[in-house]
């Protein structure tokens, strides 16, 4: 029996699995059907001569309790040809009558793959258009049975987070003799898989950990080479995007910027590429900067109103070719209080925001995909924290009130949610800062730093000191999400200190990659 695994591929053509196939029944045993491999190379197939008759096949006699074949998992990645590998086991038994009979050369193993949105019921049309043949050139023994790898290639972007599912088939003579049972779990996208592949990650080196890669500014382990990884991260991460949330620090006011570097500040955004950036304390002195940002980066810039007091704005950019805008609005946590009713249960003294704080929101609709996110940048109020700022807090947590009773009018319209920005609340330990940040958590709100596939660096994101060149392990800098569809495939905080030591703002971007699943 030859040995090997199958080098046959089939492209995607949009949506469409195109296949030239004959008319048969998924239940029982087939007749015709023609493969469609015109991108395969060459194989080891013996073709019966013109001349020749080929008989009809019959299958061999079954004994009770015996599965002629089975497909046994769902996809797995194939990095050459891209595709996905689904695996077929053949009763051995059952096979080697059938080489008997008909000669090895005349006995094949395959799938038949099929967009799973089109089962119905348990089955599909094996004649239909969008039904493709991947059939293995070879397989090989194992304890199970005969095992074939068919390999599934798949060349177009839009169909890698569709879901294929394959049945398993033998054929003699191209003549489908025996299907397998459909197995609803037989499936698996191509961006599933090769998130599969990519979370195979270990700190320590070993036999099938042997590749070192670098995620961010980490050291991981990987069965895949730094390329490969790569090439996973394209094909896993292909409509993914990425979300920065950066307090800038005003400028060129007295009491702001303090010398820092706002250059530096926004070569961290170029650098970075974030597909959605909330910057918070925008004030007159960066309209030109962030002007020239928006124009040369390929960002559409919404400033937004400012606070109360003209003291900041929270705008927010995305990238045009992205996303486009659905809709957008700034509100003050005052006025949206008593809009909204919300109760002040605590008495927060609301004369101690000065500025009248706001939130920055827009809904934005990606184009790849057209699902929508609603997204609100923000910053809450600071007058002091720790102890002796409890008042403080207390206003704060009833700006937190204010902003989820808001969102709850928005979620069942809107129920993907991203929610970033400066929250003058440090989530871990016991103090007032955890107690801030847990009406979140109680809301449903989660931490990208904690949910993400993948984390890079989690600390600090506060620069102190004179010269802003220390980095507490405060956290005030936060990307929060909502959705049971919304989920968080890499995140850090983008350490960006400049060359003195020193860094361009008194807080540190964070940033966290998203994906709608």
């Amino acid at each position: 029996m030859k040995t090997g695994t199958l080098r046959t591929g089939v492209r995607l053509a949009a949506f469409l699995l195109i296949a030239v196939l004959s008319v048969f029944a998924l239940a029982g045993c087939f007749d015709g059907g023609s493969d469609t491999d015109e991108t395969a190379p060459e194989t080891t197939e013996t073709t019966i001569p013109p001349a020749t008759t080929a008989p009809t096949p019959t299958e061999p006699a079954v004994g009770e309790g015996v599965t002629p074949i089975r497909t046994v998992e769902g996809a797995s990645i194939v990095l050459n040809p891209m595709g996905l590998s689904f695996t077929a086991i053949a009763d051995k038994d059952y096979i080697d009558a059938l080489v008997a009979a008909y000669g090895e050369n005349n006995v094949k193993i395959g799938v038949m793959v099929v967009p799973t949105a089109s089962v119905s019921g348990g089955t599909f049309d094996p004649a239909a258009e969008n039904v493709v043949k991947a059939r293995a050139d070879s397989f090989s023994l194992t304890g199970e049975g005969y095992r074939a790898d068919c390999v599934f290639m798949i060349s177009e972007q839009e169909n890698y987070t569709v879901s294929f599912t394959a049945v398993a088939y033998v054929e003699v003579y191209g003549t489908v003799l025996r299907c397998a049972d459909f197995v609803a779990e037989a499936k698996g996208t191509l961006a599933n898989a090769a998130k599969i592949a990519m979370l195979a990650l270990s700190d320590e080196r070993s036999e099938v950990y042997k590749y070192e890669i670098k995620i961010g500014d980490t050291t991981k382990y990987s069965p895949y080479t730094q390329r490969q990884y790569e090439i996973l991260s394209q094909i896993r991460l292909s409509l993914a995007f990425k979300v920065m949330s950066y307090n800038i620090e005003v400028y060129a006011v007295p009491g702001g910027w303090e010398g820092r570097n706002p250059a530096k500040a926004l070569t961290t955004v170029i650098e970075q590429s974030p597909d959605i950036v909330g910057f918070q304390e925008v004030n007159g002195g960066w309209n030109d900067m962030l002007d020239n940002l928006a124009k040369n980066n390929g960002y559409t810039r919404l400033k937004g109103s400012a606070s109360d007091d003209s003291f900041e704005k929270n705008e927010i950019f995305f990238k045009t070719d992205k996303f486009t805008k659905i809709s957008e609005g700034t509100k003050t946590f005052k006025k949206a209080a008593t809009e909204l009713n919300v109760p002040n249960t605590e008495n927060a003294d609301q004369s101690l925001d000065k500025h009248g704080r706001i939130f920055h929101y827009v809904v934005l609709e990606q184009i790849a995909t057209g699902k929508k996110i609603l997204v609100v940048n923000t910053h809450l109020h600071y007058g002091g924290t720790g102890s002796g700022h409890e008042e403080d807090d207390k206003v704060r947590r009833y700006e937190i009130r204010t902003l989820l009773a808001w969102l709850e009018t928005q979620e069942a319209e809107y129920p993907n949610q991203i929610v970033m920005g400066d929250m003058n609340s440090h989530y871990k330990g016991t103090g007032q800062g955890a107690v801030n940040m847990a009406l979140f958590n109680d809301a449903g709100y989660l931490r990208t730093s904690d949910t993400a596939e993948v984390k890079g660096d989690v600390g600090g994101t506060l620069a102190t000191g004179e010269n802003r060149n220390n980095r507490p392990q405060y956290i005030f800098d936060y990307v929060l999400t909502k959705g049971n569809h919304l989920k968080t495939a890499y995140y850090t905080v983008v350490n960006n200190p400049v060359d003195n030591g020193g860094y361009p703002s008194d807080h540190i971007p964070v940033m966290a990659q998203l994906y709608i699943q």
